[in-house]
């Protein structure tokens, strides 16, 4: 065979209408590791895990490197993946490192400095913007999760999706997370509503067309903005409906290996976190999305934690004000570590995933996990408690404790950590937010073309 010859051409000089997997060894088809070598490497996927109220200051912290590497008690149950995490110091949200929750709380992703009104009013967050690229290639653009609800009406004399949310996806539409795992499984594996709705688009855009040469100029800008958004939907109904992957990489599971769940949510907090942890990862490894956030509280939270040994049957709002106390302290730290415990159950799902050429899902992912203040007690948002889990596709080195602590103050930025994911999931931008630069120091990265 030549060596331009590639899987669909084999299949139509075989006469064949089966869709063959991809096979690694045929590479050569396309010049070796060049085109058919990229086509078959996993892509990168985004996430971010946020659990509110931040930490108790006296047990985060992690020294040393690769397997060398010292864990405080908070963080202990990542020693298995020592060499799969990089620990962030030092960077927090300029502009807004205390005062009340409700600003430290939506601008996590965005690095807005809030304004206090009566109806939402943000920023884009780094998980929309980059949705809107990397949510081309799959069904599901990003999905927005919680475990406990956001809250509707004012709280504070501002929105109470202020304290429930960290995604935007524009100045003035936060994305309230979805907490039905239900839900979630529908939007991911069922189709029948969308086959539905693709009639009614179809008529939503003739009459929108028709609509359109009557209006003023004004109003033309804001009825293209409305079809661009039908046709992203239809674009979105397309690729959920009709799945075509000739040639390339392909996920390990065609089909769910999680039963759909049931009506109503867990009862129990730990069961319910585990259920969207493996909804976020049965979405990752099918390629249903590349881009999920899950928040597994919201701030102010009025969730309890008497179910771990030793901590306190108190909202975890109060515990966090812990004035030194050490029946507080010790509680904080025992949550905390509950939530470290979900990000090392995730991880280790993630590093069982074959992804082909000798990669797992954890090779593949970015997953910043981490706190929107530090030390609960006084709102204390300066050196936000930050995990970067996974090697973003060999982009990323892990295994190093990252301390921006002597760096001038614009380069402690968040969001110089938003714009390098951003790079390493594709996008071509320089900056973000507040950003300077996109933060240095995580790894060799050459920039993609895009």
């Amino acid at each position: 065979m030549n060596s331009h010859c590639n899987r669909r051409a084999v299949l139509r000089g075989l006469g064949a209408t089966l869709a063959l997997p991809f096979l690694e060894s045929y590479a050569w088809a396309a010049g070796g590791k060049t085109a058919a070598a990229a086509k078959a490497k996993a892509p990168v996927r985004f996430g971010c895990l946020l659990f509110a109220n931040g930490v108790n200051p006296h047990q985060w912290w992690a020294r040393g490197e690769g397997e060398a590497m010292e864990l405080s008690p908070t963080l202990a149950p990542l020693a298995p993946f020592r060499r799969d995490i990089t620990v962030l110091n030092e960077l927090h949200v300029f502009n807004n490192t205390s005062g009340p929750h409700w600003p430290l709380f939506s601008n996590y992703l965005n690095g807005v400095q809030f304004q206090q009104s009566l109806v939402p009013r943000g920023g884009i967050s780094i998980d929309q913007v980059i949705a809107r690229h990397a949510g081309r290639e799959t069904p599901v653009p990003s999905l927005v999760l919680g475990v406990e609800p956001a809250e509707h009406g004012l709280r504070g004399g501002v929105p109470s999706v202020y304290y429930g949310t960290v995604s935007w996806s524009s100045e003035n539409t936060p994305i309230p997370p979805e907490i039905y795992p239900r839900a979630v499984f529908d939007r991911l594996f069922d189709t029948t509503s969308l086959l539905r709705d693709r009639s009614v688009l179809d008529a939503v855009l003739d009459r929108g067309r028709d609509l359109r040469r009557g209006l003023g100029s004004a109003d033309q800008q804001k009825m293209d903005e409305f079809l661009q958004s039908v046709r992203d939907l239809e674009q979105r109904i397309e690729r959920a409906t009709k799945e075509e992957r000739l040639e390339g990489w392909r996920p390990s599971l065609t089909e769910p290996n999680l039963e759909r769940p049931p009506e109503t949510p867990p009862q129990d907090v730990a069961d319910h976190m585990r259920m969207m942890l493996d909804l976020l990862l049965l979405s990752w490894q099918m390629d249903k999305t590349r881009v999920a956030t899950l928040i597994f509280n919201r701030d102010v939270s009025h969730m309890k934690f008497g179910f771990l040994d030793g901590v306190l049957n108190d909202q975890l709002h109060g515990i966090s004000h812990h004035k030194e106390n050490a029946d507080k302290l010790a509680s904080y730290q025992r949550i905390n570590q509950f939530h470290v415990e979900q990000l090392a159950y995730l991880m280790k799902k993630m590093a069982a995933i074959d992804e082909g050429q000798g990669t797992t899902l954890l090779d593949n992912v970015m997953v910043l996990f981490g706190s929107n203040m530090f030390n609960g007690d006084s709102h204390d948002g300066r050196n936000l408690p930050l995990v970067l889990a996974g090697h973003g596709g060999g982009s990323i080195d892990g295994g190093r404790v990252l301390d921006f602590g002597e760096k001038p103050e614009e380069r402690q930025r968040a969001c110089n950590l938003h714009v390098a994911l951003a790079q390493r999931m594709g996008l071509g931008i320089e900056r973000f937010g507040d950003s300077v630069e996109a933060l240095p120091g995580l790894g060799e990265f050459r920039a993609a073309s895009v």
